[in-house]
């Protein structure tokens, strides 16, 4: 593996060197584009082979563009500065501080016990609690490592077998519904607002946090009711009313919540500040208050009342995913800084322009390209940015708003039909030693997903050209 790294570093430096120095300037593009483009390509070579962590890779391509001259320090990290980097900062905040707390295991485990303890009960506890936390907590790794115990709980208190089907289908349920929902809410995951900082800035303002809602009702609704049926339909063990009467759920997840005690000062604080964001967020435009500000006024408020401490900061905020989602998004306004999106428009056209020449070819076709990325490029940021800064050259040209694009790429990335292509499911597959799922499970229901997500997108497309936006 090492060598294999170190191979993939060599070459993508070579190729780089190349592309900078070595090839004579295509006409149309200047020097700087040519030092951007290889630095583009050799940053990607290093984020697929992950020769070193992508944090560190990003941040050598932004250095890259000051030291070789192709732009100035304060274009290329200007995104450190923006709005979008600070939401993500507060969000991620608010959900160390809801995942401190208890708050969000406290909120999944009463949802469940208003459910029948069998599998479609369960099932529909699952997807209703992650939906109803997905917009708390903006990193999807904490939700998965959480909430796959629980769903490993309610397995063994029903007496389903290891990698059985109803062991399997608990488990996915528990990951439909704390993490493929995030795509449904703008504050559900960071990688949201890296999709979203990567289009222009007009488009940008169409992704308020009210606006992606209502954009994605009709998918999410199509995401739940078609993932329940697919997940009943596939894995609902054949006895599961019988079982259910010997081996009672509701008596661990009762059991849970009686380990977490009264609802604590800090929980209640927590829940409290929470709600309040939302409500902001979702006023956004009316009280015209950044999202941001908000988000951070949240995270000052929990700092105050001693909710969280400077500990939390330094442990339970992935820093090494906010500088990687930060020089991710920089890419898009030192392209166009350098020119390289005007030539690569000329150069892409004749193989990019039928697939968003219209609304409904892009959501069919590009869906399936992204899947088709994903055997390659493991991570789901990377996979995403690739895409849009393809995009990138041709968004003054579409008939539609390239909001639509960072909505297609954030639902297209979550794909799990072989377990490297998503990181969160290895996560919550770890968090449980690895003991529910079987891959067959995986790849079926990850199938069913990727079908889902392309008739939910379709079935979208009306509401918005309803909005104006398609």
């Amino acid at each position: 593996m090492k060598h294999k790294k170190l191979i993939a570093g060599v070459i993508g430096i070579i190729l780089g060197v190349i592309i900078a120095f070595l090839i004579p300037t295509p006409e149309g593009l200047t020097h700087a584009g040519m030092i951007v483009l290889a630095s583009l390509v050799t940053a990607n070579i290093f984020w697929i082979f992950n020769v070193i962590p992508s944090f560190a890779t990003g941040l050598l391509m932004l250095s890259s563009w000051v030291a070789l001259g192709a732009v100035k320090f304060e274009v290329s990290f200007a995104i450190f500065s923006s709005t979008t980097m600070w939401i993500i900062i507060g969000g991620l905040g608010l959900g160390a501080a809801a995942t401190k707390t208890g708050l969000i295991k406290r909120i999944a485990l009463k949802i469940m016990t208003y459910f029948p303890a069998n599998f479609r009960g369960q099932t529909l506890a699952l997807f209703t609690a992650g939906t109803i936390v997905a917009p708390m907590i903006p990193s999807a790794h904490p939700k998965a490592a959480m909430s796959t115990p629980i769903a490993k709980g309610i397995s063994n208190a029903l007496g389903y077998k290891e990698y059985g089907k109803g062991s399997s289908g608990i488990f996915l349920a528990a990951m439909w519904g704390f993490f493929v929902t995030e795509a449904s809410f703008l504050s559900a995951t960071a990688q949201n607002y890296a999709f979203k900082g990567l289009i222009p800035a007009s488009a940008q303002k169409v992704l308020s946090w009210g606006n992606w809602f209502v954009m994605m009702i009709p998918w999410t609704i199509i995401i739940l009711v078609g993932g329940y049926f697919l997940l009943t339909f596939l894995f609902k063990p054949k006895k599961d009313e019988a079982i259910s009467k010997q081996f009672i759920s509701k008596q661990f997840i009762s059991k849970q919540l009686t380990e977490l005690g009264p609802m604590s000062r800090d929980e209640k604080i927590t829940a409290a500040v929470i709600l309040v964001s939302i409500i902001f967020w979702i006023l956004e435009s009316t009280v015209n208050i950044p999202a941001a500000v908000t988000a951070l006024i949240g995270v000052s408020v929990l700092v105050a009342c001693k909710v969280l401490t400077p500990d939390d900061f330094k442990n339970r905020l992935s820093w090494s995913t906010i500088i990687f989602i930060g020089t991710v998004m920089a890419l898009g306004n030192v392209m166009q800084s350098a020119g390289l999106t005007t030539w690569l428009r000329t150069v892409l056209q004749p193989v990019i322009s039928p697939i968003i020449g219209n609304i409904y070819i892009t959501v069919i076709a590009l869906p399936i390209i992204i899947y088709l990325c994903k055997f390659v490029v493991v991570s789901l940021i990377s996979t995403g940015t690739l895409i849009t800064i393809g995009l990138l050259p041709f968004f003054s040209t579409m008939n539609f708003s390239p909001a639509i694009i960072a909505i297609i790429v954030t639902t297209s990335v979550n794909v799990w039909l072989l377990s490297y292509m998503n990181a969160p499911f290895l996560t919550g597959g770890a968090a449980v030693n690895n003991s529910m799922v079987s891959r067959g499970a995986m790849a079926k229901s990850s199938l069913g997903y990727m079908l889902l997500n392309i008739i939910g997108l379709l079935i979208c497309v009306p509401l918005w050209q309803v909005m104006g936006i398609a």
